[in-house]
């Protein structure tokens, strides 16, 4: 790659990202062969990480990795015959100044405001808007954009920062006067090339694409997640302090104070798996048909597993370690790449005993604040579900996802890794274990006083040969764990809940615990989780329909959404539900409010992504995007309830206030990207297509509260008491 003349400089100030890199245990089908690598002969816990000594002991592990997913593919009970796949392996699919006017007797910045919906106190997690209360600070239409937001009459968009093409950016962490933007990057195109060091400059296609430069060098296509740091302090410039590239696909973030956390997922680069998997070229190995039964299947594997070894083995005996790796690229302001090099360091790089799954798993960290080095730890695994409580990070895998290849990937357990979170240094690896069962989302964890609290679901359905009728087992379950001695090791647990149900929603806090199932009816539960070595069940309580979000009012009210339904678990429209749990042992459903009737007639965001779910404690206001098509009822948009828990009469605690719709946003979003005069379409119709993302309330020094609704076209605001009253409207998406 060249690098312009200032690399140096770059180099210099810009930080190496330093990393340490795991394996995740992967209990093969069938054991190991007898002349299977060991890196510590010493270790008796089957989750415990050893550090590698050399790229030959990686480069060995690759090896048995490979291995067994060769063997999974090619003796296992679901196979399509042998297939000619010469292909490579397949990537994942990509996914005005305003006025300074104080607002009068509004005051100067608003008295209070939502901020984003987050599991845990003092943990921030990243979302399509953030907001410091004058403004407002949004990924959309490619760019971060910037609002002034207060006086909300005077709303409006003072900055805006465009990324380039090859970025997608999705989410963003706001501190201070610095933003930190997410972005998706996808340079896969085989006609890219480096803009460095090309005399001629190239053009733009037609589509806005740029044209190759002659002559111009190839850049290796590169996916990955970049972290774009910019300074804010002028909102009506947003300039760009830092930029770092990491390959993998970004999985999720924490911040803490001034410290951000990215986790992502990566395979083994340079290293086609498929090409391995589906070769046919390999001598020796016994042949198998659709009737081949798994007994047969079995024995094949024991006798196939040494023969693809050392196929393996000497097909791999030349590559170069490090180049499977993921990289970190450095950047300059102008998206010129200045530093390339690999995120590990053979010797740095963590390996188990059993074979293990052929994946990249990092937890990058930096300081919002200054320029400090940006520093990675990792795992060789794949993690995909993240919790973080202030102290600690946890990254957990599901045996449901098809590439968990041990055991035929049909086991119900779920692999957890445990980092150590340090204000001054890198994310520190501590422990893994496992949990039978599988998860749903990150509140299926929590942790309090030194235990992780993890609930799953772990039906088992089995086929009886003899009766010919299918056979069910297991339930649901709590498992509390503790880190001893590099694992996370089981304390105590609460077994079997719902038999052949599965968890809708879950909530742990503090010594409570919250789980809702669902098959036709939907039981909630209610735990004590006091003592973490004899978890119990308090109480249940049996309803139609479920709850998929749990959200505490206060120690004794959860408000909840999710879906109605009959006695015989029929589904229907988008519900809220009010539980009173002062009693944990006799838990009741005081308020049941229904969106909509007509059979799943209608659905929110908020239903599956709590961020889309803002509740304003002290108004007792909840917002919530909404899509409802109920025979003659469509709307798309934000709907606002009050809440009252402690009202006397029976479901009169949940009342709709009012909606914002964007849909004249919508169609002045269609006619500025045709080119056309804005209001140039105001068909009703185009009112169906905005998608209401999420809101914001904030409250005026006069008592006044104001939602501001942010929508995949636009920001409108409005009376939160009276939403036809709109004080002001901006369109944010303007580009194809």
């Amino acid at each position: 790659m060249k690098k312009s003349q200032n690399s140096e400089r770059w180099h210099r100030w810009l930080p190496r990202v330093a990393a340490t890199v795991g394996a995740v245990t992967m209990v093969a089908a069938c054991g190991e062969p007898e002349d299977s690598p060991r890196r510590d002969e010493t270790s008796s816990a089957s989750f415990r990480l050893q550090p590698a000594q050399s790229c030959e002991d990686v480069r060995d592990d690759v090896v048995d990795s490979l291995t067994e997913q060769v063997l999974q593919n090619r003796y296992s009970e679901y196979w399509w015959g042998n297939v000619d796949f010469d292909a490579g392996e397949p990537q994942p699919g990509a996914p005005e100044a305003g006025d300074d006017n104080a607002g009068g007797d509004r005051g100067e910045s608003p008295t209070e405001f939502t901020e984003t919906n987050v599991q845990e106190e003092g943990v921030d997690e990243p979302d399509i808007v953030k907001t410091d209360g004058d403004y407002i600070y949004t990924v959309a239409d490619g760019s971060l954009q910037i609002l002034k937001s207060w006086p909300p009459e005077d709303t409006n968009r003072v900055g805006r920062f465009d990324f380039p093409q090859q970025a997608y950016p999705h989410s963003l962490f706001l501190k201070g006067d610095r933003v930190a933007v997410f972005s998706s990057i996808w340079q896969h195109n085989d006609y890219y090339y480096d803009e460095v060091g090309s005399d001629d400059e190239g053009g733009v296609t037609p589509d806005g694409d740029r044209e190759p430069s002659e002559p111009g060098e190839y850049v290796e296509p590169f996916y990955g997640t970049r972290l774009t740091i910019l300074d804010v302090s002028d909102r009506t410039n947003p300039v760009i302090e830092k930029q770092v590239d990491i390959e993998g696909s970004y999985t999720n973030g924490r911040m803490i104070d001034d410290k951000v956390y990215v986790v992502s997922n990566g395979g083994m680069r340079n290293l086609n798996v498929w090409q391995y998997m589906y070769n046919n070229e390999i001598p020796g190995l016994p042949e198998r048909d659709h009737e081949t039964t798994p007994e047969e299947l079995e024995v094949m594997r024991d006798e196939a597993r040494p023969i693809v070894r050392a196929y393996l083995s000497d097909v791999l005996a030349d590559e170069d370690v490090q180049s499977w790796f993921p990289r970190q690229r450095i950047l300059d302001h102008d998206g010129e790449v200045l530093v390339e090099e690999p995120l590990y360091e053979c010797n740095e790089i963590y390996m188990t005993d059993n074979a293990n799954q052929l994946g990249v798993l990092s937890i990058s960290s930096f300081d919002l604040d200054t320029k400090t080095t940006i520093d990675s730890t990792g795992l060789m695994a794949n993690g995909w579900q993240v919790y973080a409580s202030q102290d600690n990070l946890y990254v957990a895998m599901s045996s449901r996802w098809w590439w968990w290849w041990g055991g035929n990937g049909r086991q119900n357990e779920s692999h957890i890794h445990k980092f150590a979170l340090h204000p001054d240094g890198q994310p520190e690896y501590r422990a893994s274990g496992k949990v039978d069962g599988w998860l749903l989302n990150q509140f299926s964890f929590s942790e309090y006083e030194g235990h992780l609290r993890v609930a799953t679901t772990d039906n088992r359905w089995d086929w009886d040969q003899e009766t010919g009728e299918q056979t069910d087992s297991g339930g649901n379950h709590v498992i509390i764990v503790k880190e001893e001695n590099g694992e996370l090791v089981e304390t105590g647990s609460v077994r079997n809940l719902a038999p052949t149900e599965r968890i809708y929603s879950s909530r742990m806090m503090g010594d409570r615990g919250y789980i809702v199932t669902f098959r036709e009816t939907d039981p909630l539960y209610t735990l004590d989780l006091s003592d973490p070595n004899d978890p119990k069940v308090l109480g249940e309580l049996k309803i139609t329909g479920f709850s998929s979000y749990l959200h505490p009012l206060s120690d004794d009210y959860l408000l909840a959404i999710g879906r109605d339904g009959d006695e015989n678990g029929v589904m229907s429209g988008v519900h809220l539900q009010v539980f009173d749990v002062s009693d944990m042992t006799d838990p009741k459903l005081k308020h049941h409010h229904v969106i909509s009737t007509g059979g799943w007639s209608s659905d929110s965001e908020a239903m599956w992504n709590h961020h889309a779910f803002t509740y304003q404690a002290r108004l007792g206001v909840l917002s919530v995007p909404m899509n409802i098509w109920d025979g003659g009822e469509q709307f798309t948009g934000l709907m606002l309830f009050e809440i009252d828990a402690e009202a006397a009469e029976e479901n009169a605690g949940i009342s709709e206030i009012g909606r914002v719709s964007h849909g004249d946003l919508v169609a002045d979003s269609h006619c500025v990207r045709y080119d056309m005069e804005p209001g140039c379409q105001q068909e009703d119709y185009w009112g169906w297509y905005s998608q209401m993302r999420r809101s914001i309330i904030m409250s005026s020094e006069n008592g006044e509260e104001f939602v501001y609704s942010l929508s995949d076209v636009g920001m409108k605001v409005n009376n939160v008491y009276n939403t036809d009253e709109e004080l002001a409207s901006v369109l944010l998406r303007e580009r194809f």
